[in-house]
């Protein structure tokens, strides 16, 4: 970009340079008017010149830098695919993860459940057995 800038600026400087040349020929020169005049086309001309080599230049290094960032955005899309594919399959890992364990838990809970249970059903078994002896 600082390129770019520097450049308009040199065309900037060699315009106001030719038309401060151009000025300073009419007032001081001790030629003739015609002469005068072919010296002022050649300036002018010089100046055109100068003017449509630098807008060239110019243009081309902004087609180049529009290039590179083309270039540059697709290399970005490519890389936010990868991490958005990467992502994708670390969630569903993740996600089967999760959900192994939770049947890993309810699994537990269950047999806990269970076991609790059958705990209670023979403490009350056994404490029936005891209260029908201590009637009987």
């Amino acid at each position: 970009m600082s390129e770019n800038t520097g450049s308009f600026s040199i065309v900037k400087a060699f315009l106001l340079g030719a038309i401060c040349g151009a000025g300073a020929a009419l007032l001081l020169a001790p030629q003739s008017g015609e002469e005068t005049r072919r010296k002022l086309g050649q300036k002018k001309d010089d100046a055109r010149k100068a003017l449509k080599e630098t807008s060239e230049h110019l243009a081309k290094k902004g087609h180049e830098v529009i290039d590179e960032s083309k270039k540059t955005i697709d290399s970005l899309k490519g890389e936010m695919g990868k991490l958005y594919d990467e992502g994708k399959k670390s969630i569903g890992s993740i996600r089967g993860e999760i959900s192994k364990l939770v049947e890993e838990g309810k699994s537990t809970v269950k047999q806990t459940i269970k076991e609790e249970l059958s705990a209670l059903e023979e403490e009350l078994s056994d404490k029936k057995r005891k209260s029908g002896k201590q009637k009987a």
